[in-house]
Parts: structure tokens; C-alpha cells; sequence
């Protein structure tokens, strides 16, 4: 059950480990070790493939001692709005500090259990045969989270219908590795205005695993609002929340601050120089083919002596979703225009390797259209990436476990400029945002629990 939350962000927990399926105790018989936990972090991410944690264990009975650095970790965390449980498998223990004569800190790195699963889990072979002829992303990234012979998981899993099938040999490569090549090569089912699309991503949150390519992401946000309802577990998409940015000086001392934002941090700003060196904003685009140059490619149907497939951010700016659908504004549109056409210049070429079909009878005359395309979307893959790191943001709130990487929130957040004693809105960061990361803290001193939010759009709203 929820506690009776007294103040935001407060929470109770219980901790324990396992080992070989049983609960580790202490000497005096104790199971529950949340006495011995003197910190915790919980991380998840839409870069990162699995959830990871840190603990910070506070060891006044030989803990360590009894400790392999493979132990299974449970923390169960309630909160006012909602309890949950975590299941992490530890890989490492670090830092290890004495403090007096009977006490040891050290840190314990975890992460889930199929993160370690596949170490050990490799796929080589024909993906026609080892899938079954089931060779669509989803299909594929399905059984390999769930197959006993792979990851093995119980977990839900958000897949994002795709157009294409992957036939191909997987030479040894780890589940994740096979599903982060299927990533680059998926084409979404209902791209905007018929346009081909790729730019996924795979990551896991609290609510499962998720294959979902970032316009699909931005899609669902602009489509949930707050007040639409509560976090869909079926279809993997979270609650969406409003909070609002007030000084502590300016707040009211009987108001509810639950959703309050108690810290903004701006990071780096794009340096649109090294933007210009790593071909961030515009490019070339080239298909390297091993076997046979001839039969590299710049661009569909196209050899060496052709055209180039040249990719730009103001061409492919108009195939992508956006924050805030036609509100939304284009970050270079308010730069300087000499600048603005130094972005428009060409200066990177990006290769990506084409499969080569011509020792397969099967397709000799009937080679995959698709993998000639792998240009066209190796250039959108970037630009989708890149895009969305247009405007970043680090958000810390009072604890909040309803929020998940790869939802959106809504933010409300005052400018420096008054109008008479009161604060404009800050056009350019209020508005709905993309939740890039999401991390959960406490420390054994604080009965409280804070979330940071690591926070991405690709663009700004008209004004």
C-alpha cells in the first residue's frame, strides 16, 4: 500500500539480498537490511539497453564478508502515489572505504538480470533459420527477450511496428548486439506523409522493455496531456505530468509543492563549431560495398559515378515529428544567417557497410531494396539523434515513481524577464519535453526520496 505522504518526495524502503534464490540474514538472523544501506540509486535511460543501480552499503556486521559481487539485490520502495519493487543482479563492488575500526563502505554496481544474461548469449547463424523466418524487428527482438535459449525475461516489452524483414548471418554476436544492428536497419509501418523512417531506439524502464523509434516517442507525447488519465501498462506509455518552476523565497507555505521543480540545470549548450566538424546539421551520405566497389552506393539505385546523397537538417527537418507539431520551431532558424548558411554546407561523409547478396542464389535477381536504402536512413538516424539533443534540460523533483525515459512531461517554467512584478513564461523551455533519463535517490540520512529528470526536444516553441 502507498504511504501517507507527510512531505513530498517521502518514502519508505526495505532492502534485502539473495543468493541462490534464498535471503541472505545476518548473524543475529535479520533479513531485512535497509539498516545497512546508507545510499541507493536507480537509473534507467533511452541510450541505455537495461535499468542499473548503485548501493551504497554501510557494513558494521561483516556484511562484505558473506558478499560474491553476484548476489541478487531487492529494494521496495513506497512512496504516496505508488509502491514498487526492483530486482537488480550485482556485478561489481568498489570503492571500499574503513571509517573507524568496525565499519566499511563500499558500493555495489548493479544492473538487470538479462544484462548478464547476455554475456553469455550469443546468436550465429542465418536469421531465417534461427528465428524461424520470423524476421521483422519485433519479431525478432521478441524472441530474444523471451527465448529460454537468450535472455530468458518475464518482463513486458513495448515493440513498435515495423515495414522491413532482416535476413541476415549473425556472426557470434551478443542479444543486444543484434538488436542495436536491427535498430539502424528498421524502417517504421505508418511513417509521416509516407516518408521512410528509422531513428529506433531499446531501452528498458519500469514498466518493461521498449522498442520505439523517437518520432513514435515524440508522437505519444504530443498526443497525452495532462488530465488524459493515468500511466498505460498495456500500451507502455506514462502519465503525463505538469510540474512548475518556483523559488523557494516565492513559494506559498501552505500550498502543495508535490509538483514543484526544486532545481533547473542548463547543460552545454550545442557548440555549433564542433557541430560543423562532426557533420551535425549536414553531410554526405555513402554506402561502402566490401566486395565489389562498383557497387557502393550514394544513394538509392545510384553508383560511384552518380549523384551524392547529400542529408541536411532543413530538408529532413519537415519528415520528422516534433514537439509541439506545428508550433514547433527549428533551433536554427534564430541563428545568425551567415551562420545559418555555413550549417547548410556539407563538411562530414558518414559510410555505412552494404550487405553483399551476389554469392546468394536466392536473391541474385531479386536483391533487398531495402539494405540499398541503408543510406538514405543511416542519414536520418543521425539527424533524428541529433535533433532531439537540440535543447537539453536536468530537472530535480521531489520523488516521483510514475515517470519513465521515453514519456514526456510538461513543464512551466517562469522567465527572467518581468512584466511589472510578475515573471513572464519562458517560451523556449516551457512546454512538453522528452524524458531522456530518469534517476531515483535517498540516502539512509533522509527519509526522503528525489528523482532528476535528464530532458531533451528538438525544438522551440513560436512565440
Amino acid at each position: 500500500m502507498p504511504i501517507a505522504r507527510q512531505t513530498p518526495g517521502e518514502v519508505e524502503i526495505e532492502f534485502s539480498i539473495y543468493r541462490g534464490g534464498k535471503r541472505i540474514e545476518t548473524d543475529d538472523g535479520k533479513y531485512d537490511l535497509t539498516e545497512y544501506l546508507a545510499g541507493w540509486e536507480v537509473y534507467e535511460s533511452i541510450s541505455s539497453a537495461t535499468m542499473e543501480a548503485k548501493f551504497i552499503i554501510e557494513d558494521q556486521g561483516g556484511l562484505l564478508q558473506s558478499l560474491t559481487g553476484t548476489e541478487e539485490f531487492r529494494l521496495l520502495v513506497k512512496t504516496g502515489q505508488q509502491d514498487r519493487t526492483y530486482y537488480f543482479r550485482s556485478y561489481q563492488i568498489e570503492s571500499r572505504v574503513r571509517s573507524g575500526q568496525s565499519t566499511d563502505f563500499f558500493q555495489v554496481n548493479a544492473c538487470s538480470s538479462e544484462f548478464v544474461k547476455n554475456e553469455v548469449s550469443n546468436i550465429f547463424g542465418s536469421s531465417e533459420k534461427v528465428f524461424d523466418k520470423k524476421v521483422r524487428a519485433e519479431e525478432i527482438i521478441k524472441k530474444l527477450l523471451k527465448d529460454k535459449k537468450y535472455l530468458n525475461s518475464g518482463k513486458s516489452m513495448f515493440l513498435e511496428d515495423t515495414l522491413n524483414k532482416h535476413t541476415f548471418v549473425a556472426p557470434n554476436w551478443r542479444v543486444l548486439d543484434v538488436i542495436y544492428w536491427i535498430c539502424q536497419r528498421s524502417i517504421r509501418k505508418n511513417p509521416k506523409g509516407g516518408t521512410l523512417q528509422n531513428g529506433f531506439t531499446f531501452f528498458e524502464n519500469a514498466m518493461g522493455y521498449n522498442f520505439k523509434s523517437i518520432d513514435k516517442m515524440i508522437e505519444d507525447i504530443n498526443d497525452n496531456n495532462e488530465g488524459d488519465g493515468d500511466t498505460d501498462l498495456e500500451k507502455g506509455i506514462g502519465k503525463m505530468y505538469q510540474y512548475t518552476y518556483t523559488p523557494k523565497n516565492m513559494r506559498d507555505a501552505t500550498g502543495d509543492d508535490s509538483y514543484l521543480i526544486d532545481t533547473i540545470v542548463f547543460p552545454d549548450e550545442k557548440s555549433y563549431l564542433m557541430g560543423l566538424r562532426h557533420g551535425t546539421w549536414s553531410g554526405y551520405s555513402v554506402g561502402f560495398d566490401p566486395v565489389s566497389i562498383l557497387r557502393s552506393r550514394w544513394g538509392v539505385s545510384t553508383d560511384m559515378k552518380s549523384k551524392e546523397y547529400r542529408y541536411g537538417v532543413k530538408k529532413l527537418w519537415r519528415k520528422m515529428a516534433h514537439i509541439g507539431k506545428s508550433n514547433a520551431v527549428n533551433p536554427i532558424s534564430g541563428m545568425d544567417p551567415e551562420i545559418r548558411n555555413i550549417v547548410d554546407f556539407p563538411k562530414r561523409v558518414r559510410y555505412t557497410m552494404l550487405p553483399n547478396q551476389i554469392f546468394d542464389p536466392k536473391y541474385k535477381n531479386n536483391p533487398q531494396k531495402n539494405y540499398q536504402e541503408l543510406v538514405e536512413l543511416q542519414a536520418y538516424q543521425w539527424m533524428r539523434i541529433e535533433t532531439l539533443k537540440n535543447l537539453r534540460m536536468q530537472i530535480t523533483i521531489p520523488g516521483n515513481l510514475d515517470l519513465y525515459c521515453g514519456s514526456g512531461i510538461d513543464l512551466k517554467i517562469p522567465s527572467t524577464k518581468l512584466t511589472g512584478s510578475r515573471p513572464q513564461l519562458d517560451t523556449k523551455y516551457s512546454g512538453k519535453w522528452v524524458i531522456a533519463g530518469v534517476q531515483h535517490s535517498g540516502t539512509a540520512q533522509s527519509i526522503k526520496m528525489n528523482t532528476d529528470l535528464f530532458l531533451c526536444r528538438d525544438s522551440i516553441n513560436k512565440r
